[in-house]
């Protein structure tokens, strides 16, 4: 029986030891980039870095990314459409609005061509026998009395 109490001790000097070990691997920490540690004692099992779990991308992020997608190259077509079609009338008013001006501009010169001194005096001197007075006006003066007499009637 003294023989097996003696392995027991042993055995459980053994684990305090391996649990001191442990316990100063627990406290450091850190990752050894360049190959294994070494064992603190021999027998000594290092557990290695969890392996990195990658998350799978569902289908439904997948068809919701689709349809995003989608969506935004309708819209963004669909804008370069209504982009186009708005130049393209407003290429067609300033046209529109550059004949409008033509033909306004056109009139003014007509109408500045024939209210010209000239062209009214000859015409109302030779068609209509009009001629400039020889004699300065005179004026008159109404009286007032007689002018609401003749509009009561």
């Amino acid at each position: 029986m003294k023989k097996r109490r003696i392995s027991d001790t042993e055995e459980l000097l053994e684990r305090a030891s391996a649990d001191q070990v442990a316990e100063k691997v627990r406290q450091e920490r850190r990752y050894i980039f360049n190959g294994d540690p070494p064992p603190p004692y021999p027998g000594y099992a290092i557990r290695p870095n969890k392996r990195v779990v990658r998350r799978k991308v569902s289908t439904f992020n997948i068809i919701l990314l689709l349809f995003g997608l989608s969506i935004s190259s309708v819209a963004y077509i669909s804008n370069f459409l209504m982009v186009n079609q708005l130049v393209m009338e407003i290429g067609q008013l300033d046209t529109r609005y550059k004949e409008i001006v033509n033909a306004n501009a056109a009139l003014q010169a007509e109408i500045n061509r024939k209210s010209a001194w000239e062209r009214i005096g000859t015409i109302a001197s030779e068609e209509l026998g009009l001629r400039h007075p020889t004699e300065q006006p005179t004026w008159f003066e109404t009286d007032d009395e007689k002018l609401e007499k003749v509009r009561e009637k």
